[in-house]
């Protein structure tokens, strides 16, 4: 919904009429209702209630799209022509409030994309072409081919038309070659000929595998009785997320009778697009491309079961902070990791025989073998002595003097 209608909706603004001379003019309440005057009623009425404003092309194609709201239970029948009459519960003309929201799932790009929206991209980079080539320039047809050709990553179209036959052949290439992911959204009338096209060249289950297709129209204007559909009319196609090329261009008409122009851009301008591409993605509707072509649809791989791993026994809460054994069901021995409280200069007595990263449990045992007794595991650091064994006395000589 426009967003002047939006603000009209809000209890607090005060709805002040733009002219038309102004350029923020963009809704008309009386635009409206004469477009609801000229579906039920005619040109007559259409142009009694305002001035002409359409001209005879958009008069017709309004006339030819407009689909009115079904009053049956079926949603499947949901949308009837304009031209079996107005409903008879109503004719007159309202202003109705339409929601745009919807609650279904958000379409995901599930075969791949770069995901480097919002990373700085470089500066940008402009290139124009256009048909007939100036300045001996590459044909327009040329420069779009090669960049489909030389993607590495993803093709992204967004299109009207899509049905030249030489570049609907280099999309089909590089996702079943080269296993780029294409996604291509096309305007809702456009899409039959696109199947037509793709039929001609015996599209196969290999050529689907990396090949997404949906279908969008236009923002639309809803009535009261009724929706004006519009139509999709960008026209541009992302390379590998760093570059897009703008423009007509996928028709054998656009690039050999037609006068034309195309621009390539690269560098920081592409994240417009980007973001552009995923949201008409996400409003777009499945072209369901193995059924179109009567192509048996591939099974979904099943998902790789985990190995279980068996959870390991936890310790008990009464452990020590020192190092002991736990034996659990399994027979494994779980040992608590001990502290190391053990002075270094121990080493220089046990001739570090055990290294310094033994446990102060096992410096324990040690000492116990070596003959330390309690008062040296309390702090007194001395040896024990052997009673029973007298100190050596000294040998003297025959002149009474001592010697070693």
């Amino acid at each position: 919904m426009a967003e002047s209608q939006l603000r009209c909706i809000d209890d607090q603004h005060v709805n002040e009429k733009i002219p038309e001379s102004r350029p923020e003019f963009y809704y008309s309440e009386e635009q409206r209702a004469a477009l609801e005057q000229l579906l039920r009623n005619g040109d007559g009425a259409f142009k009694m209630r305002l001035k002409d404003f359409l001209s005879a092309r958009e008069v017709k194609l309004i006339r030819k799209t407009f689909h009115e709201y079904s009053t049956e239970s079926d949603p499947e029948d949901g949308e009837r022509d304009a031209s079996k009459g107005p409903s008879s519960a109503d004719s007159g003309v309202h202003s109705t409030y339409w929601p745009q929201m919807s609650d279904t799932e958000v379409p995901s790009l599930d075969i791949g994309w770069p995901g480097s929206s919002g990373v700085y991209k470089g500066v940008t980079r402009v290139s124009v072409y256009s048909h007939p080539p100036k300045e001996s320039g590459p044909h327009i047809k040329e420069v779009v081919r090669r960049l489909i050709q030389e993607a590495q990553k993803v093709v992204a179209i967004v299109m009207d038309l899509l049905t030249d036959l030489q570049i609907i052949q280099d999309l089909l290439d590089s996702s079943s070659r080269r296993g780029v992911a294409v996604y291509a959204v096309l305007e809702a009338g456009g899409v039959a000929h696109f199947l037509d096209m793709c039929s001609r060249l015996q599209v196969n289950a290999m050529h689907l595998r990396k090949l997404r297709v949906r279908t969008v129209r236009g923002t639309g204007l809803a009535l009261s009785f009724g929706k004006l559909p519009g139509s999709l009319s960008s026209k541009y196609m992302l390379v590998d997320g760093d570059k897009v090329v703008f423009g007509t261009y996928f028709t054998w008409s656009c690039s050999r009778m037609d006068r034309n122009t195309i621009t390539v851009m690269s560098g920081q301008i592409v994240d417009s697009f980007d973001t552009d591409f995923r949201e008409l993605y996400a409003v777009s509707e499945q072209v369901d491309l193995y059924r179109e072509f009567n192509i048996t649809k591939p099974p979904v791989p099943a998902p790789v079961a985990k190995p279980q791993v068996e959870p390991t026994q936890p310790l008990p809460v009464s452990a020590s902070r020192f190092q002991v054994s736990v034996n659990d069901s399994r027979q494994i021995d779980l040992k608590v990791p001990a502290h190391k409280y053990h002075n270094p200069k121990y080493s220089l007595v046990f001739g570090n025989s055990r290294g310094l990263t033994g446990s102060l449990q096992d410096l324990s045992t040690t000492t116990d073998s070596l003959g330390w007794g309690q008062n040296e595991r309390d702090g007194h650091h001395h040896l024990k002595v052997d009673q029973a064994s007298p100190p050596a006395a000294e040998e003297k000589d025959e002149d009474g003097k001592g010697s070693l």
